[in-house]
């Protein structure tokens, strides 16, 4: 298939919201450092002279924290041209030889053969199942023979407490169906809003394997003790019922 749609209204929404991604990741730094990273470098693995390409990497988070665990090369691409920017800037004050281009993940070219594939809070901005599919597609054809996609995905069946212990607001409808749309709001002030679509476990499994993807499991989520004691009931809530998913696949 050839992919020819915008991966959603993703570039507008991450555009907008450069200026204000810091606080929006202050307000759900408990979930992200101590469910979300350590979940990422447990399904991970060494990745020391490894190609990894990051896709809707955003200010580049990932993709530096894989050039600094030893990456051969760490790619971060986003179809946000702010964003891409933010991560350059960042990348000129600390330099850790990461590189970004933009590029919708819809219409990716192969950029290179890589060991792994990031896709991290990604496939749930997909509006239908053919950019869904076109996102598969255009991962797999930048995997290496034997290299694997790591993708975090929004966990469809969080309830709203949980969300809300992460730094959250879901507004799902009642009974969602695949690609509906629905509201994320990241609880700072005033709200951070994205629109996002649902997509169930099992379509998203469908459409990588149909992408050429094997070996589909979902990767176990752990967390690390905060340092606060009384934030110790939070994390465990988040772990119990995190709002993402870690997905693992692989490219025989």
């Amino acid at each position: 298939m050839t992919a020819t749609r915008r991966s959603s209204a993703m570039p507008q929404q991450y555009d907008a919201l450069v200026d204000t991604y810091a606080r929006a990741v202050d307000a759900v730094s408990l979930y992200r450092d101590h469910v979300e990273i350590p979940s990422f470098l447990h399904a991970l693995g060494p990745v020391r002279g490894r190609n990894v390409l990051d896709v809707g990497c955003g200010d580049g988070f990932y993709t530096r924290l894989v050039r600094r665990r030893g990456a051969a090369r760490a790619v971060g691409v986003d179809v946000s041209e702010g964003m891409i920017g933010a991560a350059r800037a960042r990348e000129a004050r600390r330099p850790t030889g990461a590189e970004y281009h933009v590029h919708d993940a819809a219409t990716l070219p192969v950029l290179g053969s890589f060991d792994v594939v990031l896709a991290t809070h990604l496939l749930h901005y997909a509006a239908d199942r053919e950019t869904l599919g076109a996102m598969g597609e255009r991962m797999y054809a930048n995997v290496a023979p034997g290299g694997r996609l790591l993708a975090f995905v929004g966990n469809p069946d969080c309830d709203e407490a949980a969300a809300a212990a992460a730094g959250f607001r879901l507004e799902r409808p009642a009974r969602p169906r695949e690609g509906d749309a629905f509201t994320v709001s990241v609880l700072t002030t005033p709200p951070t809003v994205l629109r996002v679509h649902h997509w169930p476990r099992e379509a998203l499994v469908r459409v990588l394997r149909s992408a050429g993807f094997t070996d589909i499991t979902w990767e176990p989520m752990v967390s690390s003790p905060p340092a606060a004691e009384n934030d110790g009931a939070r994390v465990r809530r988040c772990l119990d019922d995190p709002v993402n998913l870690l997905l693992s696949a692989h490219r025989r």
